[in-house]
């Protein structure tokens, strides 16, 4: 593995000793936390993401074995943050998050913030795991949020759950602590969907896509949520993997979306960028090692 910033410090070995030290209990753990985050909350790194399911959990549609884990992946890009979205039913057989989930936390308190879905891949929800997740939110020393993937579809019916399931989601989270945060998966293709009620209760819209052709369409794209959502924060989702093709981001539309982020982030019209995400880092697509370099590149520049 290449030789990391200064900034963002964590190797394999530091992250096994912050691990040990959260066996021990929360305070250790916390102390571990604190000397494994990075030093400036103000750089463009402390504002990436990386999206992460279960290791391997994409072969049903990529059929190529992946074994990086979301905390490996987060190590291999050198980004503080993840994002973890449970599998869906056909995901289920290859890769999944088994409850209890604060055992997976343990590997992540090294971290600087982990979002937990409560709505995951294809839209999979269940109730019993969405209690468990918010349990998580009252131990989990660096739980920031809950996640909804696959959220909003087309039909009678706009999203997962209605608008009366999420404010009591909300409700709850916020009861445990006010600054945790509700994220949302939202795709170019939806944006004409009428979602303002949705989106009054969203923290966080992440916005998608998945055709890399359509790239090009990022600004008036961006333009359409903003007039749609004008108070609610948004993250660029970057793809690093066409999941129709089954290949790699072309390396200049993954440039285009790096950089479109980045300057967006700089005029502060973002908060963050997410890449997805660990189940494809390790098949050797150019698009991964490409944005990792570049990571590595602008990760410590001030905002």
């Amino acid at each position: 593995m290449a030789t990391r910033s200064t900034t963002w410090g964590l190797t394999r070995r530091r992250l096994l000793q912050a691990t040990a030290a959260g066996l021990a209990g929360l305070g250790p753990a916390g102390q571990a936390l604190a000397e494994a985050v990075p030093d400036g909350e103000g750089t463009v790194r402390d504002r990436f993401w990386v999206f992460t399911c279960a290791a391997n959990s994409d072969f049903v549609t990529l059929r190529r074995r992946s074994v990086m884990t979301p905390v490996e992946s987060a190590l291999y890009f050198g980004v503080p943050n993840i994002l973890v979205v449970q599998s869906n039913e056909n995901e289920a057989p290859y890769g999944r998050l088994n409850p209890p989930f604060a055992q997976y936390a343990i590997a992540m308190r090294p971290l600087k913030r982990v979002v937990w879905s409560v709505v995951g891949s294809g839209g999979f929800t269940a109730p019993e795991e969405t209690k468990e997740v918010l349990e998580m939110a009252k131990t989990v020393p660096n739980f920031a949020g809950v996640m909804l993937d696959d959220f909003f579809h087309r039909g009678a019916k706009r999203a997962v759950l209605t608008v009366d399931e999420l404010a009591r989601i909300r409700r709850e989270l916020k009861q445990i602590n006010k600054k945790l945060e509700i994220f949302a998966t939202h795709y170019v293709g939806d944006l004409d969907l009428p979602l303002r009620d949705y989106f009054d209760l969203i923290d966080v819209i992440t916005l998608w896509t998945g055709n890399s052709a359509e790239l090009v369409n990022l600004e008036s794209n961006l333009k359409k949520l903003q007039q749609q959502a004008p108070t609610t924060k948004k993250m660029l989702g970057c793809y690093v993997v066409d999941y129709g093709k089954k290949k790699g981001i072309p390396v200049e539309a993954m440039q285009l979306q790096c950089e479109t982020g980045l300057r967006w982030l700089k005029q502060g019209r973002i908060d963050g960028m997410i890449f997805l995400g660990n189940t494809s880092m390790d098949m050797g697509f150019e698009s991964v090692e490409w944005t990792r370099q570049w990571i590595q590149k602008v990760g410590d520049a001030r905002l």
